[in-house]
């Protein structure tokens, strides 16, 4: 598998995400109109002399709080957002290069830092552009390397192990090489497919957790929260999902050739990952409608828009 690498620096792109604004603890109170005469009270007399009734005019519409602006020392300020900025471009740098196999392990923190704060105050490099495009490509020659054995030694893992796991009675393995273990049996109802020609618009809700064979997660749903999936997934999670009952949860052991097979798809997960779920269907249904073009998310506004 060949590992290469764009030419030049590495790029970290800045993300910041702002706060959303929050509406403050208590709108302001509603203004009532007068309908009562602040006066005393006047003898009763006859109806011909009772003076016409005045008209209460609409209610006037309260005025929306202002967002309150939490109250922080600048001392904090600089210290909290200058790790926020930290923490959200170093997680984005993580994504970046870890599709590549780089780690931590390979950076030295020290000079990595020291070529941020030298782009940050917009000066020159101190370390020459051709050195930089040299290591480059001498790390981007290294990964291919490392990622080739890795290809080699993931494969025989698996191969071991699945043979090992496939040994147990409560594991099912199928024609393609899937291993399941059912852990929740589930009801009666299941996944029909559509008839020949009509689109499948279903959508599965499912909770999950994804280890890979030395028990390390590299994903999982939130607490309490199904995710909704459609059939776009890997092999052999879309075969599970169309096969278990609804309320089931099994535990399935994916071989990368029904993954990812021999490609790379992020720093934990290398070339010839056997994946690992504990999978529970919580319902299928129908697809929402997708929104209409020239919809999608509204722009965040600042603050005072």
């Amino acid at each position: 598998m060949k590992v290469t690498l764009i030419p030049g620096a590495l790029l970290l792109a800045t993300a910041v995400a702002i706060c959303a604004e929050k509406p403050a603890a208590k709108a302001a109170e509603e203004v009532k109109p007068a309908t009562e005469a602040a006066t005393p009270a006047v003898e009763a007399k006859p109806a011909a002399d009772t003076a016409p009734a005045v008209e209460v005019g609409p209610a006037v519409e309260a005025v929306p709080a202002k967002p309150v602006v939490p109250d922080v020392s600048p001392e904090l300020i600089k210290k909290n957002t200058s790790y926020g900025f930290g923490f959200q471009n170093g997680r984005q740098f993580a994504g970046q290069v870890g599709r590549y196999g780089i780690g931590l392990s390979d950076l030295d923190s020290a000079e990595f830092l020291k070529g941020f704060m030298t782009a940050l105050a917009n000066k020159d490099p101190e370390v020459a552009e051709k050195d930089i495009q040299d290591a480059m490509q001498a790390l981007g020659a290294l990964l291919e390397k490392r990622e080739a054995a890795l290809v080699i030694s993931n494969l025989e893992a698996e191969k071991k192990f699945l043979a090992e796991n496939g040994k147990r009675k409560e594991v099912t393995t199928t024609k393609s090489g899937l291993q399941y273990e059912v852990l929740t049996k589930g009801g009666d109802k299941k996944y029909v497919a559509p008839k020949e020609g009509v689109e499948d618009n279903k959508e599965f809700l499912v909770n999950y957790k994804g280890t890979l064979i030395d028990g390390k997660e590299f994903d999982k749903s939130p607490p309490g929260q199904p995710v909704p999936m459609t059939l776009q997934v890997v092999p052999g999670f879309k075969e599970a999902i169309t096969t278990m009952p609804i309320g089931a949860k099994w535990k399935l052991f994916i071989p990368a050739a029904l993954a990812y097979g021999d490609q790379r798809k992020s720093a934990e997960l290398g070339p010839n990952s056997t994946l690992i779920f504990e999978l529970e269907l919580v319902d299928i249904k129908d697809a929402p409608p997708a929104p209409p073009e020239g919809g999608g998310f509204p722009m965040p506004q600042q603050p005072g828009q």
